[in-house]
Order: structure tokens, then sequence, then C-alpha cells
């Protein structure tokens, strides 16, 4: 049964195919039979039939099939000479006002002068004495408030003199930092001039740039200088000699070891003499850069100041000339290598911490029964005041009554920070952060700096016994971290790029709620 609906089925294929070949032949002979009916005599009108039918078997036969056409690519007709001007025409009075702006643009207006000092306590004085291109910029209960400004900077309608110090303080609410102030700039594009952001990329990396904060670091333009004096045959490795610097290049100098802390108000100073420019934070200096072409004159003369994400306060704005002949003073030695000797500390015997320590929050910390107790400190470390080693070795012994654990500790920090902005929001930490049974003692990890991120070392589970004593151990060798519990390893962390230096060799104890005890501390360099 099969077998026969097959060969019906071929039967039915050859047949169209015969039927299609057909067709295709008896187009030309179709229409040449036609007009030989027309010329012959009626009589002959019968066999004419016939004689189409033979010359049709006979096509089918002998034509091949009808072979396939193909048809090259033509090139379309380009626009004429007309139609080239009728599309510049409509782009150019499309683009108009970004053309005006562009390029007749004037200089930006000046309503006040330098020596310049501002408080905000004059709501008024934010539409008197600056521009701005974007953000809601205003002044509030003697602030200055940068809402979330998106890179829009509030410029400061005054010239700046070649050699001047800008100062203020400053502080982000929010703990993604990024701190903006943007020096010798336009004033009005952001990037024109010198940028300075503190906290920036989510509070990981501050920068001061010349013109793109995601310029070339002066690191890599300095490897590149060493190369091409090589390869010149160059005595000097000077960066303008091996023409890597130019007067349009892009730079920047950075630093991932002093992020913003949400809450903390800092006092900034910027000052320029001659090609080099500091910034200083709290005193300290933080980066330089050594400019041999400076920014400066017509068009490289304002102050901007700015931010990205974050709800940002400014305060106490003061801008004023110095003398370019008087250079600026060396940087001050490096803080003292920290001694080799052990530390030690039991507390006993005594009823206050004493000099060799530093509470941010005082009403948190008391000493009882021998033991440090820290309780609703929120992230307010009692700080060491001695420096302690890179490499070294910190034990102590740590305990508390309470089932949600949360015993926490701050190492290699900078001796001074604590968080001061709503509790809601993210702590960032000056070093790294022990945390032993947090999150209601779900969790513990080493953190570089923020608790909450990915690069993080993490072990999930319960790990506070109420009422057990625990001994801790933490070990530091460079870029690895290790920390036992009663003698067992417990976690483990290497850095990339570890935090060290004069801002990173301090120990404190800290914590958030929990009631939790220290006792027996012991420091050892290795």
């Amino acid at each position: 049964m099969g077998q026969a609906k097959r060969k019906e089925k071929a039967k039915a294929k050859e047949r169209a195919r015969e039927r299609a070949l057909a067709v295709a032949a008896a187009k030309p002979a179709g229409g040449a039979s036609e007009k030989a009916a027309e010329a012959a005599p009626q009589p002959q009108a019968e066999a004419a039939p016939q004689q189409a039918g033979a010359a049709t078997s006979a096509s089918l036969a002998e034509a091949p099939p009808p072979a396939a056409t193909f048809t090259p690519w033509v090139k379309p007709e380009g626009l004429s000479r007309r139609g080239w001007a009728v599309l510049a025409t409509v782009l150019v009075l499309s683009q108009f006002p970004l053309l005006h702006y562009t390029l007749l643009r004037g200089e930006p207006d000046v309503t006040a002068q330098v020596p310049y000092q501002q408080d905000f306590s004059d709501p008024a004085v934010v539409e008197r004495d600056f521009f701005s291109v974007g953000g809601y910029w205003r002044a509030a209960r003697g602030q200055l408030v940068a809402p979330q400004v998106k890179n829009n900077p509030l410029w400061l309608q005054a010239r700046l003199p070649a050699d001047v110090a800008v100062e203020f303080d400053v502080r982000s609410e929010y703990p993604e930092g990024d701190i903006r102030v943007e020096l010798f700039g336009d004033g009005t594009d952001p990037g024109s001039g010198y940028v300075l952001v503190h906290g920036g990329w989510n509070n990981t990396l501050s920068v001061l740039a010349r013109k793109d904060i995601n310029a070339p670091t002066l690191k890599s333009l300095q490897q590149k200088a060493a190369l091409a004096a090589e390869r010149l045959g160059l005595a000097s490795v000077d960066l303008v000699t091996t023409g890597v610097f130019k007067p349009d290049t892009r730079v920047r100098v950075e630093s991932n070891t002093f992020p913003v802390q949400a809450g903390r108000t800092y006092h900034w100073r910027i000052e320029r003499r001659g090609t080099l420019l500091r910034w200083s934070i709290d005193g300290q200096p933080f980066l330089e850069l050594t400019d041999p072409f400076p920014l400066q004159g017509p068009g490289q003369d304002r102050l901007g100041l700015s931010g990205f994400e974050s709800q940002i306060f400014f305060d106490n704005l003061r801008v004023l000339p110095v003398d370019a002949s008087v250079p600026l003073a060396a940087l001050p030695a490096p803080a003292p290598t920290p001694p080799p000797g052990p530390f030690a500390d039991s507390f006993d015997e005594r009823q206050a911490l004493g000099d060799a320590w530093s509470p941010t929050h005082p009403s948190a910390v008391t000493l009882e029964n021998g033991a440090l107790t820290v309780q609703q400190a929120h992230n307010r470390p009692v700080w060491l005041k001695r420096p302690i080693p890179t490499n070294a070795t910190i034990e102590f012994d740590a305990w508390t009554d309470d089932p949600s654990g949360d015993i926490k500790i701050e190492a290699w920090g900078d001796g001074r920070s604590f968080y001061a902005g709503d509790l809601r929001m993210q702590y960032t930490a000056s070093g790294y952060v022990f945390i032993f049974g947090g999150w209601r003692n779900t969790q513990s990890v080493i953190a570089r700096q923020t608790e909450h991120t990915p690069d993080r070392a993490v072990r999930d589970g319960r790990a506070v016994e109420p009422g057990k004593r625990y001994h801790f151990t933490i070990t530091r060798r460079g870029a690895t971290i290790e920390w036992l519990v009663d003698g067992q390893p417990f976690l483990s962390l290497r850095d990339p790029s570890p935090l060290e230096g004069p801002r990173n060799q301090y120990f404190g104890f800290s914590g958030w709620e929990t009631k939790v005890h220290f006792d027996n501390l012991k420091i050892q360099p290795l």
C-alpha cells in the first residue's frame, strides 16, 4: 500500500515537471502558430492543432531546462552637488545652537574678585557670585548644597591669579564619596582644567588630573619617557625633553588609600605656585602634580565646586592669591617608622584608658573588670595612638554575651577616622575591617575598607557563642593577612594593592551596637 502511494506521488511530480516545461517551451511556439494560422487558408485550420501538438512534443523532448538569470549589483547613484548642499544646510541649522555656544560664546561673567571669602549664609550668593549649567545648587543653613549634581560644576565668577590658594570645608552624606573640584577651568565645561576627585569610582580611587580624570597616570608617562630616552640616546628622562609631556597632554596622579567617610567634614587646601599644584586634606599633603605647562590665563582661570552622585556640602570657602616668588614649603618628613618593640595592654588596674588610646566615641567606651568594653559604638573606633608595623602579629581576647555577635576591629587604618553619617548608610573604613559574627551572627569577613564589597573574604554561618571567650591572632606579611581564632585558621585575604604608609599604620577596637569586651592586646612586629 505504501509503495503504491510513493509511485503515485512520483508520477504526480513528473507530470507537474512536464507541464512546467511545456508552458516554458510553448510560449514562443504558440506565438508562431498563431501568426501562421492567420496567414494560412481557412481549410487547413484543422491540421494546425496536430502540427502544434507534434511541435510541442518535440520541444518537450529537445528543450533544456530554463537557465537561472543573474543580475549584478549596481552601485546607486550618489548625491548631486545640490543634494550635498541641502544636506549640509540641514545639519548646520540643526546644530546651530551648539555651534554658536562653542564658537561664538564670550568669556564667562565676572561678578566677584579674588581675594574671595564666603560662608554661604546668604542664599542669594549662588545666583550672585556663581554660575552653573546644571544641578540644583543652593545655599541652605549656612552651607552650599550640591545634591547629585552629575558633574555640573558651580563656577565662581572670579578670575583666578596664576598662583593661588583655595581652602574650604566639605563633607559627603553618602558612602559613594565622590567630592570634586575643578581648578583653572574655563568656567563652563567640566574637565576643562585640573580636576580633583576624592573618593571617586564608588569611593575606591582619588585623583588629581590634568583635563581628564581617566587620563594615563603620571607613572605610565614616566615609563614612556624612560623608553624614549633609551631609544633616542638621551641622557635625560625628563618628560618634556623626551617629548612625552606636551601642552595638550592629559595626565593624572592617583591614590586608593584614603576613601571618603560619609558624614565626616574634611578641610581642603589646594595651592599652586609656579608649576607645582599641591592638594592637602586636614593639613596632610595628599596628592601633587608638577605641570611644565601650567594651565592659566583667559579660558583657564576659573574655580568650580562639583560632585557626581553624592549629596555634598561645602562651607567656609576662601580664595587667596599667593606669592609665586615664595616656593611651597617642602613636604614634611614622613611619619616615624613604627617602633620595633612590642606593644601590650591588659587594661588592668586603672579606671581610664589613658594617653595611649584615642576613642572617637568616648561615651561608648568603658573599662569593666580589667577589659575594654564598647557598646553602641556605631563604627567609631577606639584608636591606639602608637603606630603599628606594616608586618606584624596582633593578638587579643574578645567576647560578648549577646547572641547577635558582631565583634569588630580595624587594623592598618589612619588612627582617627570614624563614621559620622546616617546610621542607615554604608560605612567606609580607612583600613582593614575584621568582623566576627556580623549581620546578626550570620557572617564573618575581612574587608578592605568597605564591608559590603565583593572583594572581601567571607565565611558564612553562626560564629559567636554568647559568653565564650575567643583568642584572635591576626598576622600580616605584605599583601597577605591571616586570621586565626583559638589557634585555628579562620579567614585570609590577599590585597593586590595593600594599604600601607603613614595613613595606614594604626589599630583600633570597634563595634556596632552589641556590647563587646576586649582584653590582653599584644602587637609584635615581624
